[in-house]
């Protein structure tokens, strides 16, 4: 994957594409304030981006995140009921967003990606994907085929990624150099605390 350029431009319209209602991050700074003030914020915010990307290095706001449990079904008082969401700076989310931009597009550019994935990634969802399994099971159906199904539950996969096969895996598919250093940086230096400011990591 060749060097992520940065622009002012790109932060402009990121910038000015904030929902200024979102809730802030732990460094404080409301995204309204981010949205109404782009043109002031952008040079500098891409200084900060390229520096970052080039040293592997975030400034240390960026690598706190704030972490509320959402309850999503069941029993209130089983913890595994809930679903941790973790809040983060909202300039970070915007170099994230820049990072993962880049990395779609080159995952795409050479078939990186299984063509059945349907999470993830643009122009799919899980909606697109129930749409094609009940297009299998109808054709299936008529044509008197047999259909087996396998139903796996991943729950929590992503808690259990490992951080260093994880980079492995993206330098294998050629997302090397600064791009890998940053994700290694970040995923090394994260922490993580309560709505309350206590440390969880």
């Amino acid at each position: 994957m060749p060097d992520i350029e940065f622009t002012e431009t790109g932060a402009l319209k990121l910038l000015q594409n904030l929902k200024p209602y979102k809730a802030q991050g732990p460094d404080n700074i409301h995204p309204r304030i981010l949205k109404e003030l782009a043109v002031e914020i952008a040079p500098s915010l891409t200084l900060i981006f390229r520096k970052s990307y080039e040293t592997g290095e975030n400034p240390t706001d960026w690598l706190k995140t704030n972490v509320s449990p959402i309850f999503k079904n069941g029993q209130k008082y089983l913890t595994s009921n809930y679903r941790p969401i973790s809040l983060t700076c909202i300039a970070f989310k915007l170099m994230e967003h820049i990072l993962v931009s880049n990395i779609m597009k080159h995952a795409q550019s050479h078939n990186i990606l299984y063509d059945l994935q349907h999470g993830f990634r643009s122009s799919v969802s899980c909606e697109t994907q129930l749409i094609q399994f009940t297009h299998d099971l109808v054709t299936n159906m008529q044509s008197a085929a047999q259909t087996d199904v396998i139903v796996m539950d991943f729950s929590k996969a992503f808690d259990k990624v490992s951080h260093a096969k994880l980079i492995d895996k993206l330098h294998h598919y050629g997302i090397q150099g600064k791009a890998n250093s940053w994700v290694k940086a970040f995923l090394t230096d994260i922490s993580q605390s309560n709505n309350r400011g206590r440390d969880l990591l």
